[in-house]
């Protein structure tokens, strides 16, 4: 079954109307319709948001080969020339490739080696883009067998951790994906906290042509303006800058679920 037919499926048991999927993974109606009819795929980011948004595993919404794979990066048996791993005392192990399994121990420490090691084998198979390799296997790799109880999975979400900073003194930007050490002007910043918005800004968020259109009804004076609207999400980091007398405005292309902040002079840090 294709792709398009598992989420037409997988949409129907949770009871969701095209219109209601298009709605939780910011689209439109007529793209899951797409999707549905196979007319065109949704990215590798969005697979990831569409399998917890309908509740399946993520490698039901991937093509992925039939026959055995290696349980420790993926690869299928059937690639040429692809080695059985061996165990300690040189038989072979059927559950492991020999490129990561060889005399009874794993030749790789840990995910993020095994994705840098394979990730340009798997752009030349598929036509992947880098960083749409890289989010692929932060998806498939946690679901094997090596790595099914590990819990470290930054790999796949290490910028969910990132922190947001503002010099109060020339009011640069910075951000950090996790604990860190960040100065400005000889001030050492401590990282934004965040509030929820419960009325604190009047800021809508719109999906258009593929986009998340954030726009916030503010007066963006000098004395009390918004310095830039975020978007955090698992592998990725996008940040507006904005200017007094500007429009309080920004559009980030859809990459999967993220959370959106605005920070501003007086309210400070926002989460919309």
């Amino acid at each position: 079954m294709g792709v398009g037919k598992t989420i037409q499926g997988a949409r129907k048991r949770a009871g969701l109307t095209q219109e209601q999927l298009a709605a939780e993974v910011y689209v439109t109606r007529q793209a899951v319709s797409r999707w549905e009819n196979e007319e065109s795929e949704p990215s590798v980011d969005m697979r990831k948001l569409l399998a917890s948004v309908l509740d399946v595993p993520v490698t039901d919404l991937f093509d992925l080969p039939e026959g055995r794979t290696c349980q420790c990066c993926g690869t299928p048996f059937d690639v040429p020339n692809m080695p059985f791993g061996t165990n300690a005392d040189g038989t072979e192990n059927p559950d492991y490739c020999g490129w990561c399994y060889k005399d009874g121990e794993f030749t790789s420490s840990g995910l993020d080696e095994i994705i840098e090691r394979n990730v340009p084998y798997l752009m030349q198979a598929t036509n992947y883009t880098q960083e749409e390799a890289v989010s692929f296997m932060g998806a498939l790799l946690p679901t094997l067998k090596r790595w099914s109880n590990t819990k470290n999975r930054n790999v796949a979400a290490n910028l969910t951790k990132s922190s947001l900073y503002v010099c109060p003194s020339c009011s640069n930007v910075a951000w950090s994906s996790g604990e860190a050490t960040v100065s400005c002007c000889g001030n050492v910043l401590e990282p934004l906290r965040a509030s929820r918005n419960a009325g604190i800004l009047d800021a809508t968020v719109e999906v258009v042509d593929g986009c998340q259109c954030v726009c916030i009804n503010h007066p963006m004076t000098k004395e009390d303006h918004l310095l830039f609207i975020a978007a955090v999400g698992d592998d990725l980091v996008r940040i507006r800058r904005l200017y007094p007398e500007q429009e309080a405005r920004a559009e980030f292309y859809l990459q999967g679920p993220c959370a959106l902040y605005a920070y501003g002079t007086d309210c400070g840090l926002v989460r919309l």
